[in-house]
């Protein structure tokens, strides 16, 4: 009798905490939708917040202020994107990017976030070479 209690009890912890855990790390996933799948949707996603990601089209960064336009393509369909919340310093054309904020009845993605998506490769400069971001007086 005892025995079933604390089997009992013990496969009520796991679940919870295999639940906690679900939960955690479901809202920590970074998911984003491509241009295609936005534009697959139709109306039914503008004004809602979602995640755009893609890569930027070579020839289509301008800078007005601090407003960057530019257009981000999935290799199949491309977008406008139209960026008030700056950008980072590594964005360029060519540059893969995740993008947050909305889809504006205008049909241009609307970002407040750019977030730049980077290699996984590192190489460390020269010997003797200082990096580029270093601030180095003199």
């Amino acid at each position: 009798m005892k025995r079933g209690r604390a089997l009992f009890a013990l496969a009520v912890v796991a679940g919870s905490l295999g639940w906690v855990a679900f939960k955690g790390l479901s809202g920590n996933l970074v998911y984003f939708l491509t241009p295609t799948e936005v534009l697959q949707k139709g109306a039914s996603e503008i004004g809602q917040r979602i995640r755009l990601g893609g890569l930027v089209e070579p020839g289509s960064v301008e800078q007005n202020g601090s407003v960057v336009t530019f257009l981000v393509t999935d290799g199949t369909t491309h977008m406008s994107v139209v960026a008030t919340g700056g950008v980072p310093s590594l964005f360029r054309a060519g540059q893969g990017v995740v993008l947050e904020g909305q889809e504006g009845a205008d049909g241009a993605f609307h970002a407040d976030t750019v977030l730049v998506k980077h290699g996984d490769r590192y190489t460390p400069p020269a010997p003797g070479q200082t990096p580029h971001s270093a601030d180095v007086r003199g």
